[in-house]
């Protein structure tokens, strides 16, 4: 399960609010459960005290930061924590206009599991709380990025029968993706400017028909769309029609990227990217 938010702000203005939705995180799967970080010399070192302290001046750096944190668990059951912070008005990101700070947080499926898919709604929920994203989602993906070669190797040529299953590579789309949404999503997390252009909740209210669709205000300026009381990864004998229809409504203000690591060729991605439009 991957939780991601795009924040269309410098990540000085967001640190804290980072800092905030980890803590909440942490709170949910054990302080002691993301066990390493990837450090200055590009290695994965055993977390402590002082590496949650160096953690911590990461996240708050005013320019650019890149924090990952992961468990030793072996994939598929590991956490993980992924920030990418970016001082976006910053000179090094003039020609960058779709730049923005992104930030990622991974559950095994034994997680969901354990506690159930709406424990997995409310702490996305309660991490999209703090942060002021201009879009986000959550559901079933593709993860791992200590293996993440070998993973995309051998996972993204069985995705196509599992149209619901994601892949994605946030830096990439943290440098594209500006105020435009990545759908469809299990739950897909809507902010301005996107929500003002569309007409607000009440316009996904009128559009969206397919059963277990809800639509759910969150404030005057953010909303989430939930496809239904478990997340989906379809296939033959399931159609995901409520991932259809949602792909097709926010179409216009939809992002895709022109690849990803894992498809060849180049085609075969745009297909996949296209898989519920089409």
């Amino acid at each position: 399960m991957s939780i991601c938010f795009y924040l269309p702000k410098p990540t000085a203005e967001v640190a804290h609010a980072v800092s905030l939705s980890l803590q909440k995180y942490l709170d949910a799967v054990g302080v002691q459960t993301l066990n390493y970080f990837f450090n200055e010399d590009g290695d994965w070192e055993k977390m402590d005290e002082s590496s949650w302290e160096i953690v911590r001046r990461k996240i708050h750096h005013p320019s650019v930061s890149s924090v990952a944190l992961t468990s030793d668990a072996p994939y598929p059951d590991r956490y993980e924590f992924e920030y990418v912070g970016r001082d976006i008005h910053g000179p090094v990101f003039r020609h960058d206009p779709g730049a923005v700070t992104a930030v990622r947080f991974i559950l095994p499926l034994a997680w969901m599991r354990t506690h159930g898919p709406q424990r997995v709604r409310e702490l996305a929920l309660a991490l999209a709380a703090p942060l002021p994203f201009s879009s986000g989602h959550a559901g079933l993906s593709v993860t791992g990025f200590l293996e993440v070669v070998r993973i995309m190797d051998e996972v993204v040529p069985q995705l196509l029968p599992h149209p619901g299953v994601d892949v994605i590579n946030l830096n990439q789309t943290a440098m594209e993706i500006g105020p435009r949404l990545r759908v469809p999503h299990w739950l897909t997390f809507i902010g301005d400017p996107a929500l003002r252009e569309m007409g607000g909740p009440d316009f996904l209210r009128a559009q969206l028909h397919t059963p277990g669709t809800t639509v759910e205000s969150l404030d005057a300026s953010r909303a989430v769309v939930t496809l239904g009381p478990v997340p989906e990864g379809g296939g033959p004998d399931q159609p995901l029609p409520a991932y259809r229809e949602l792909a097709r409504v926010l179409e216009p203000w939809a992002y895709h990227p022109k690849s990803c690591p894992g498809f060849s060729p180049q085609e075969a991605f745009h297909k996949w990217e296209r898989r519920f439009l089409d």
